[in-house]
């Protein structure tokens, strides 16, 4: 079978062109040595083949339609072929001298220098391309251009560089295999220059001329030919309103099926076959679907299984008995779930039962920190302990976990594959638990935006302790919010409480401005496509809560938490108790003090190694979690405690926090003992007071006001209402009805930016805080929502201009997703002659650059977020000369794991010490 330029095109043109037939000389990988060359057609063929997988066993049914919808109303099997067409096509503009000579590559291998002799020989033209100018090269800006392979992939699409003023649905497919490598092109960002149109124009078609633009005619008729579509089809404009979304989709599993294509093992499987691809492509591309990527895509990618039994799975003694809320879950179907119930009421198991109502969906739970997303993916395990799913965990610690140093093997629960073991595939996993940041990435503009919106468009996505979220990731994830209800993503919100106002406006962000909803507590709020409804559900925990509030100045902030702790103590022997507050230093001066006393102490908070922090994490659950028989032990912490971690407490002496805060503090007391309607079951231990305490110590400054200093990282106006609210009947203590009281108490101490309460200074000073985080979400955010003033990008006259946005800059790291008004950098302590078992003592040189990933694990073990101003004299801490992040040539030799490591040494008096973290001088 000869494949001809002009056949199957669709071209109406009377000329008769020449038959070419493709030239399997053409190369679409190489090994690793420049050997091995791949054809071209081989890798187009065999990512058609991959995507049409993709669309048949991973692709979620609304996604589908979607697409459907978008490339060829009511006719799914033509958008398969559609979009397993426009996957083949995504890489024929290799097909030109540049790429395969590597033109302007520093250096060519013998391999490639060999290629070249080959085709100048077979008559094509591999001469450096000229400048108009005679005599100079090239300017660098459309280098830029004609050195990317998948911008030549668009110019071949339409034969013409688009303007940043054109409609992107009108050249959709040229979009997508443009956008294939996680930039849309052009590119407008201001550090790249973009290149003008008509000048683009002629150095493009210089590549896409003679020899080489038959080849490229000729590959894109094969893979047509091969997928059973025209060229007709894919030159009509995409339809209705969702183009946007269906553009973003669609270039977010291009880039997927292409990335299960150059896997080495496919590429291996693919040399073995002896089917020849230039005679009969449609063989080839069926026989690498069927024979390798059904069979690779479900052990690699992964395919959701579900469970079997869930209630019981999930359930487990109480399959019988679940919650109200729990009973509710299962009849929630598509669209925004919002569910608001007191601590320790069994969210977590209403969100699961939710999601195995609908089958075949994917699962993403993502909560607010490393230690909290550790914990919960052992629950998660625990429920999918009888089924063969991939799993992965997501946040920039995982490896260090044991799901990854004793990989569990399909067939015992969850498992890992090593595919998704790639920080860059991990998001994939059919079931995932992560960081919320892994999640709010996707609301960034950065490189390869369209691959991440499409996996979190595939599956269920569980976000817990929403209540935690500033203004900054608030706007993050009402971005989000707009592009899961434009593709129907189910959604689910946990909290033990939330502003009625930012309920509405998360469940307009899911739904439109037009949603009008008035949420109960506790209860929960549905959003779809037809509306918004809001019930209420019997609490499964309902009793009384005292909040005692005890003012002190806030130099003495760290005796009175160490004096109530003491007394507390005195009175029991075998109490439990936690002292949680607002900044690391108090948290190390109060236990510090503790442990001199002789008192058995746990300290917890973010200025640890990784790995200490992770092993107090697990000893925490041993000796204070509910089915934990061990007494007698202060545990110190600071916010870390208050979120998902399933601790039981009798007494907790608490710095002054908003009123969400406390909420979930207080829920850490009496956690293992049932109680409704204020009766307590029996107690596994005897509790100390007649009911759950909750002791608030107040920091005032010399006037008697809350204190600046000692309140941050709060504002005083938000603890100001706090105060105000608890109160309401006595100055120095209030009992709280759960859950009655807390809706009126968060909305008391909640503050609104966009409809400020501005009757003091501390009113304004938060209008100024807030507004400059959401201004600087505005600038980095992809505008789905509905609010911005320059429209969203979810329009069907999107521009290429608008586009090209979404996927600049480079990929941006997890703390891209937090308000730091300070630069955070990650440590490690090197310190040869170290006592400590959290410092590294060897070189640095053996930290940065092994690729050992025994070695890179244990570096990781020994990070810790720190401030880059606290990196200096004045803190004892000091970065090591030579190794600096700037440095591209020593960022070279570093392992991936560690480019962004910082060592540092102890100077001064500053130690690392095992029991309370780093210590400054």
């Amino acid at each position: 079978m000869t494949i001809t330029a002009a056949e199957d095109l669709g071209e109406t043109d009377e000329l008769t062109q020449e038959a070419v037939e493709v030239d399997s000389r053409l190369w679409g990988k190489l090994g690793p040595d420049g050997d091995g060359r791949y054809p071209l057609i081989c890798h187009l063929l065999d990512t058609s083949a991959a995507a049409f997988v993709l669309w048949d066993t991973w692709l979620r049914p609304g996604l589908r339609e979607l697409i459907t919808a978008a490339v060829a109303p009511n006719d799914e099997a033509a958008a398969r072929a559609i979009f397993s067409a426009i996957a083949g096509l995504h890489d024929v503009g290799k097909a030109n001298k540049i790429f395969q000579g590597q033109l302007y590559a520093k250096t060519a291998d013998a391999a490639v220098r060999g290629i070249v002799e080959e085709l100048a020989t077979a008559g094509f033209d591999v001469t450096t391309p000229p400048s108009a100018v005679p005599g100079r090269s090239v300017p660098p800006v459309y280098k830029t251009v004609m050195r990317r392979h998948e911008a030549v992939s668009l110019f071949v699409q339409t034969g013409i560089w688009p303007r940043g003023s054109d409609a992107v649905a009108d050249v959709w497919a040229s979009v997508v295999v443009g956008g294939h490598h996680g930039r849309f092109h052009p590119r407008f960002d201001p550090a790249v220059r973009a290149a003008d149109c008509l000048t683009a124009n002629g150095f493009l078609a210089g590549l896409t001329e003679a020899k080489w633009g038959a080849q490229q005619q000729a590959h894109e008729a094969a893979v047509l030919n091969a997928c059973g579509v025209t060229r007709t089809q894919l030159d009509q404009p995409v339809h209705g309103e969702k183009t946007t979304t269906a553009i973003l989709l669609l270039t977010g599993l291009v880039m997927l099926a292409d990335w299960l294509a150059s896997g080495a093992e496919s590429v291996a499987h693919g040399h073995g076959l002896t089917i020849d691809p230039v005679a009969d492509p449609t063989a080839w591309m069926n026989s690498r679907r069927t024979e390798y990527f059904e069979q690779s895509i479900p052990q690699t990618l992964g395919v959701y299984e579900d469970l079997a039994d869930p209630l019981t799975a999930i359930m487990g003694d109480f399959a019988d008995s679940p919650s109200p809320l729990q009973d509710i879950a299962p009849t929630i179907g598509r669209g925004l779930w919002i569910a608001t119930e007191t601590t320790g009421s069994g969210k977590t198991e209403a969100a699961m039962l939710r999601h195995t109502a609908v089958p075949g969906e994917g699962i993403l739970f993502a909560l607010p920190t490393r230690a909290t997303t550790d914990a919960m993916f052992e629950r998660i395990a625990c429920y999918y302990s009888s089924s063969t799913n991939a799993a992965s965990l997501l946040h920039a610690h995982r490896s260090l976990n044991s799901f990854y140093t004793n990989a569990a093997q399909p067939g015992d629960g969850l498992h890992s594959t090593p595919w998704l073991a790639d920080a860059r595939n991990a998001l994939f996993a059919p079931v995932s638990v992560g960081t919320c940041d892994q999640v709010l990435l996707g609301a960034l503009r950065q490189k390869n935006t369209p691959v991440r919106l499409l996996a979190l468009a595939n599956r269920h996505i569980v976000i817990d302790e929403v209540h935690s979220f500033d203004h900054y990731q608030a706007a993050l994830l009402e971005e989000l919010l707009a592009w899961w209800g434009e593709t129907d993503t189910r959604v689910t919100l946990l909290s033990a409480s939330l502003p009625t106002a930012v309920a509405l406006r998360y469940a307009q962000s899911y739904g439109g401005p037009s949603v009008t909803v008035a949420p109960h507590y506790p209860g929960h709020i549905s959003v779809t496509a037809s509306g918004a409804t809001s019930a209420s559900v019997t609490s499964q925990r309902s009793y009384s809560l005292r909040v005692n509030l005890q003012e002190t100045p806030a130099t003495t902030l760290v005796d009175t938490h160490l004096a109530r702790a003491l007394h507390y103590r005195q009175q029991s022997a075998d109490t439990r108790i936690a002292i949680v507050v607002n900044q690391v230093q108090r948290a190390l001066d109060i236990a510090r003090r503790l442990a001199e006393s002789g008192e058995r102490v746990i300290v917890l908070h973010s200025r640890m190694a990784a790995g200490h922090r992770a092993a107090v994490t697990r000893e925490l659950h041993e000796v204070a979690g509910k089915a934990s028989g061990q007494r007698g032990v202060i545990v110190v912490g600071t916010q870390i405690i208050e979120s998902s971690l399933d601790l039981d407490f009798d007494h907790m002496i608490s710095d002054l926090a908003p009123a969400p805060a406390l909420i979930q503090r207080a829920g850490r007391l009496w956690r293992s003992t049932a109680v409704v309607d204020g009766v307590w079951a029996a107690h596994r231990f005897p509790r100390p007071t007649p009911v759950p305490t909750l002791d608030v110590i107040v920091a005032t400054d010399a006037a008697g006001l809350l204190d600046a200093g000692a309140s941050l990282p709060y504002l005083p106006g938000e603890l100001r209402r706090t105060t105000d609210a608890l109160r309401r009947d006595d100055r120095d203590s209030r009992v709280i009805a759960i859950p009655a009281d807390v809706q009126q108490l968060v909305d008391a101490a909640a503050f609104d930016p966009r409809s400020p309460d501005l009757e003091d200074v501390s009113g304004e000073l938060e209008l100024i805080a807030a507004a400059r985080k959401l201004q600087d979400a505005e600038t980095v955010v992809v505008p789905f929502h509905h609010d911005h003033n320059d429209g969203t990008i979810l329009s069907r006259e999107t521009t290429h201009r608008e586009l090209s946005a979404v996927t600049e800059p480079d990929e941006l790291a997890e703390y891209s997703t937090r308000h730091i008004e300070r630069p955070t950098v990650d440590c490690f302590i090197v310190q040869p002659e170290g006592a400590s078992k959290w410092v590294w003592r060897a070189s640095v040189e053996a930290a940065l650059h092994s690729r050992n990933p025994h070695v890179v694990r244990a570096v990781l073990a020994l990070t810790f977020p720190l401030s880059a101003s606290n990196v200096s004299a004045k803190t004892g801490i000091e970065e090591i000369p030579g190794f600096d992040l700037d440095d591209e040539q020593g960022m070279r030799k570093r392992g991936s794991m560690q480019r962004r490591l910082v060592p540092v040494r102890l100077v001064d008096g500053a130690v690392y010490d095992d029991l309370l973290g780093v210590r400054f001088r």
